[in-house]
């Protein structure tokens, strides 16, 4: 027996695909774009949103674990596939059984990567992280020419990739990017001196290829861009993305409340005067943040209604006052637009004090998703 859920995230797929084109728009022709499809691509659905992103000529996707791959691998998706972060050891083999690239950051992997291979009698291509200041994974840009020339000494394990990751390319105030470059383009130098052979360099995020224009080298990993959120402190004044991701549920209860009453846990907001509420199927556990307590709204029938109280596991309190003709069964829009009036991922992020990626993961799974534009 199946259930109805009580809020439904509506991905548009041809509006993904289109937000390709502006990547493409800003980096070389002969460049590749590699489209980053962790944590179930960003909350969309990552064996819908590969299938889409592959339709549209991308010549990798990237994950974060194994685990992710593996579920693209069983969907029957044979396109390249990059493991953005370095595995625990005893994931390797399975890892090398879904013929995965594999981001690495140091020796010790590479020689466990070169045995394991060797016994299934496979090459694996890897990505050799160059550490320019996010100080995460990656070789130390001081010793990683020394160590890769130890890498390609490794039967079974072919450098395929070298990158580096940016730690503040969304901002237009830090010049830190430029320094990061600036070590990356020694490195490869170097790299290029000592003649140890590669096919491909990558650096740029989303916010790299829309802020550093010589960021790009021969690929790109895009994420945040073509969910349709732009990725930059700096917004352009004409939208150049489209918004992927809908999110909305239903108004189940009309109540009224006097002068005076409480609402939500804690009494955080107590009307001032006569106030007509609806309940909102909708809480964190469905992730609508806590920190969206009094602070955010919500669509309905084209009018912005504002949160009262504070959000619960598994529903909001909505005043709508201004929407008098408002009905149980009625849309409520948490993210996208209602008329004239819309709400982004981005102002949503900001009110709740955090970033449009938290947002877009958080989205649970009692949200159902649903598909315009399928690629089969």
């Amino acid at each position: 027996m199946s259930a109805p859920y009580s809020s439904r995230a509506i991905i548009d797929l041809n509006a993904y695909g289109k937000n390709f084109g502006a990547v493409r728009a800003r980096i070389p022709r002969e460049c590749g774009i590699i489209a980053v499809i962790k944590a179930d691509a960003y909350g969309h659905g990552a064996i819908p949103i590969a299938r889409k992103a592959i339709a549209e000529g991308v010549r990798m996707v990237a994950v974060a674990a194994v685990s992710e791959a593996i579920e693209l691998r069983e969907a029957g998706i044979t396109t390249p596939i990059l493991l953005l972060v370095q595995p625990e050891p005893e994931a390797l083999s399975a890892a090398i059984e879904a013929d995965l690239r594999l981001m690495i950051s140091d020796l010790d992997t590479a020689e466990r990567l070169g045995d394991l291979a060797r016994r299934a009698n496979k090459v694996v291509p890897v990505h050799c992280k160059i550490d320019t200041g996010m100080g995460r994974q990656g070789f130390a840009a001081e010793t990683a020419v020394k160590e890769l020339l130890s890498v390609t000494k490794i039967s079974h394990v072919d450098v395929e990739g070298i990158a580096t990751h940016f730690a503040v390319a969304d901002s237009t105030r830090d010049s830190f990017t430029a320094t990061q470059l600036r070590v990356f383009r020694q490195v490869l130098r170097q790299i290029e001196k000592e003649g140890i052979p590669y096919e491909m360099t990558h650096a740029a995020n989303s916010a790299g290829v829309v802020n550093h224009e010589g960021a790009t080298f021969d690929m790109v990993r895009v994420g945040l861009m073509t969910y349709g959120v732009w990725p930059s402190d700096t917004p352009p004044m004409v939208p150049t993305l489209s918004p992927v991701l809908r999110w909305e549920s239903k108004i189940v209860l009309i109540k009224d409340l006097e002068r005076g009453a409480n609402i939500g846990y804690g009494r955080t907001y107590t009307a001032n005067g006569p106030l007509r509420t609806c309940i909102v199927p909708v809480g964190y556990a469905d992730g609508y943040p806590l920190s969206l307590s009094n602070r955010a709204s919500v669509l309905i029938r084209g009018r912005r209604c504002p949160i009262r109280g504070r959000v619960s596991m598994d529903q909001i309190i909505v005043e709508i006052n201004d929407v008098p003709n408002a009905a149980v069964g009625d849309t409520v829009t948490l993210i996208g637009s209602d008329g004239s009036e819309s709400i982004t991922v981005a102002e949503l992020a900001e009110r709740a004090g955090t970033i449009p990626y938290e947002i877009l993961t958080g989205i649970g799974k009692r949200v159902n998703r649903e598909y315009l534009g399928v690629v089969k």
